[in-house]
């Protein structure tokens, strides 16, 4: 038995998450019925037909009072000492949660989704967000307590340094784990048996986001765009960034890889975009964000500012989290796009694979999902 505090959290009816610590788990629930018949059965019948025997045999009523107590006794017995059916249990092992909307909302649909298959869903949330050295620690101890386990998920982080030790995980768990978020091997051959890959591809989501661009700076003479990125999903920024260059030959691109999905560093990064940019007294044309809250905290400084060099800009996110979508509706908001990452069909492909995983049938190691874009209409 793990004996290392831990947190709880709990899920409400429809999978909304109450509270989250750094080792939650989610517990379903089951309430008990009333006691099957062939229980009831023996529990009526055996001291009733005893009680017959011994009345019909001519013993004393003393007699008859002990066997029934004794019959019933036996039962109770019994009924305490049926084996109880082992929870099924299957892990996710994030890499980020603080404010971090989008894989709040994966985690409950992955809990909607187990708990519909009679799973329970045990979270692994890190210290600090994508911290190599806590997802490893994570890890062993999910492998060091991997007979629970019918398998689980990894949103991985820092796939440079720990690819090694996803494979030595895979390897030593021997049950199903499917990977998201992030691809942790270059091609299917690096795979081990039990692992899989479902999600989005990182490139493609950049490429989405270039094109809506290429299509809205098409007719501006020599376009400058921000990219506020992260150095998770490298992908983004310069799968965004070929596709511009590629339609648009005379844009310049500027990349501030620094901000680490975090809402209040691309609200500064912006800032300080301005202040470069008041020294050429060029004007910002577009700002691509590589997630939702990156793009509301660049939103968020151009509402505090009153510079014309960014009185028409425009700014593409990434992820279609519920606020940016609301934002994006309402149409008085530089946000005009979103990369839509569709967190309820990525749970339900990943479940559908690890289940196809455990039952042994055979899974293609890579399963990529095709974005959306959610723009204004």
């Amino acid at each position: 038995m793990d004996e290392t505090p831990r947190q709880r959290a709990d899920a409400t009816s429809d999978g909304r998450v109450v509270q989250a610590g750094r080792d939650v788990s989610f517990t379903v629930v089951y309430r008990s019925g009333p006691p099957s018949w062939p229980v009831v059965a023996w529990a009526v019948g055996l001291p009733v037909v005893g009680a017959i025997v011994v009345v019909r045999g001519g013993f004393p009523v003393d007699s008859v009072l002990v066997w029934v107590l004794l019959a019933v006794a036996a039962i109770v017995v019994l009924v305490r000492r049926r084996p109880r059916t082992r929870t099924r249990q299957a892990f996710l092992v994030t890499s980020a949660f603080s404010q971090k909307y989008w894989i709040a909302g994966l985690v409950q649909h992955m809990h909607g989704v187990l708990d519909r298959s009679g799973v329970d869903l045990v979270l692994k949330v890190p210290d600090h967000d994508y911290d190599a050295a806590a997802q490893a620690h994570h890890l062993r101890r999910v492998a060091a307590n991997r007979d629970r386990y019918l398998g689980g998920f990894v949103i991985a982080t820092e796939v440079h340094r720990l690819r090694a030790e996803f494979a030595e995980f895979c390897a030593e768990l021997a049950v199903p784990v499917v990977f998201t978020d992030i691809e942790p091997f270059a091609d299917d051959d690096h795979y081990p048996d039990n692992a899989a890959f479902v999600g989005y591809d990182s490139a493609d989501l950049g490429a989405r986001a270039g094109q809506w661009l290429r299509a809205h700076l098409r007719d501006r003479p020599a376009p400058i765009v921000l990219i506020v990125a992260c150095r998770e999903h490298e992908g983004r920024q310069t799968g965004c960034a070929e596709v511009l260059r590629a339609g648009l030959p005379d844009v310049s691109i500027t990349v501030d890889d620094s901000c680490a999905f975090n809402r209040s560093r691309a609200y500064s990064a912006l800032l300080n975009h301005i202040r470069v940019l008041e020294r050429t007294r060029d004007t910002l044309d577009a700002v691509f964000c590589t997630n939702d809250e990156m793009a509301l905290g660049v939103v968020d400084a151009l509402d505090a500012t009153d510079s014309p060099l960014v009185a028409h800009t425009v700014v593409v996110g990434v992820d279609g989290t519920a606020e940016a979508r609301s934002l994006i509706d309402s149409r008085t908001s530089p946000l005009r796009a979103t990369v839509v990452q569709d967190s309820h069909r990525l749970a339900e492909s990943a479940m559908h694979v690890l289940e196809r995983m455990h039952a042994r049938r055979p899974t293609p190691k890579r399963t990529i999902l095709t974005p959306e874009i959610h723009q204004a209409t």
